[in-house]
């Protein structure tokens, strides 16, 4: 079970000292922190809902020891799965994903809702670490000129994403700018340096900046990949034969490049394939992935996102989205 939120007016003595494992020590139970600054509009951080992508509370750590004692304005800090975040996990077994409660609302992210209520807020960032190896980039669920605004103002690539729809910025779409910051791997030195750059750089900005779809390089989600749930899987030929489906490690090198059709995501037994839902959640296996004398292979060019060798990420969540350029959507 997890506890009730905590609210929390202004920072907490020694709270910058805490890393992410020792939260739930000092917290107990998600909190969201209210810090007053100069602009009473707030900016509302979340960070911590998957409790092992700790780059964002690291980041906001080094941005706050600099410019908590005078804040250009009201900032919202949500810590989020401070459980997880204490077993070095993305989450526990007997808890739903903090960032797939969100659309309908229900347990912490209704005590957030509830505890925000109609206030106006500059915008909402969200601050995660990849899952695979994936180069810094952002989410979108909107493309509002403030979300594409927050997202140009990171740089590199925009994943507009449909499904899953029940993630925290897609509560907030149509009130204020949102924006999911995927910050690196968590064993890359510099995440935690891409956070404090990017929430450094925001604060001093009057309103969210604004962007057109053509400032940035864009891609959107058209599916999610999946072994299915009564097929057993892993990584790597050597000792594996009994499993349903061996799959291509190698391919988490590949997130965020075209793979050309032909290209091997696996080896699977008899009747068994990997199953690629779109995101209506219709099976559209047969659009994007074929197997032939048991080889798993592209049948068109796919550029993956997000893959990962990660059993219990791809169990939870999947083994990788697919997803197209913008820009194909007008060639």
């Amino acid at each position: 079970m997890t506890a009730a939120l905590r609210r929390i007016a202004g920072l907490p003595p020694g709270l910058l000292d805490v890393e992410a494992p020792a939260l739930n020590d000092r917290l107990g139970a998600p909190a969201l922190l209210r810090l007053k600054g100069v602009e009473p509009t707030p900016l509302l951080i979340s960070v911590l809902l998957h409790g092992n992508e700790t780059s964002g509370w690291d980041g906001l750590r080094q941005v706050l020891r600099r410019r908590a004692a005078r804040l250009p304005r009201d900032l919202l800090i949500l810590i989020g799965n401070v459980r997880a975040a204490a077993a070095g996990v993305r989450t526990l077994p007997d808890q739903t994903d903090f960032n797939r409660i969100w659309r309908p609302a229900s347990g912490i992210a209704r005590e957030v809702l509830d505890a925000i209520g109609d206030e106006p807020l500059m915008a909402v960032v969200d601050l995660h670490n990849n899952t695979g190896r994936n180069p810094a980039y952002a989410v979108l669920t909107d493309l509002s000129p403030g979300s594409l605004g927050l997202a140009h103002l990171h740089g590199g690539a925009g994943v507009i994403v449909e499904e899953p729809d029940t993630v925290l910025t897609r509560a907030f779409a149509g009130r204020a700018p949102s924006i999911t910051l995927e910050l690196g791997p968590v064993d890359d030195p510099e995440a935690k340096g891409r956070a404090d750059c990017y929430l450094d750089g925001l604060l001093d900005l009057a309103a969210a900046p604004t962007a057109r779809a053509d400032e940035l390089r864009l891609y959107r989600t058209l599916a999610r990949v999946h072994p299915p749930a009564n097929a057993s899987f892993g990584f790597s030929d050597a000792g594996l034969c009994d499993l349903d489906l061996i799959l291509n490690g190698d391919l988490e090198a590949s997130n965020f490049r075209p793979l050309p059709a032909g290209t091997e995501f696996g080896r699977a037994k008899d009747g068994f394939n990997l199953q690629v839902l779109d995101n209506s959640h219709r099976d559209v296996t047969s659009r994007f992935l074929e197997v032939r004398n048991g080889r798993i292979l592209a049948t068109r060019t796919l550029t993956p996102a997000m893959y990962t060798t990660d059993a219990s990420v791809v169990r939870q969540d999947c083994l990788c989205y697919l997803m197209a350029p913008v820009a194909d959507e007008f060639a």
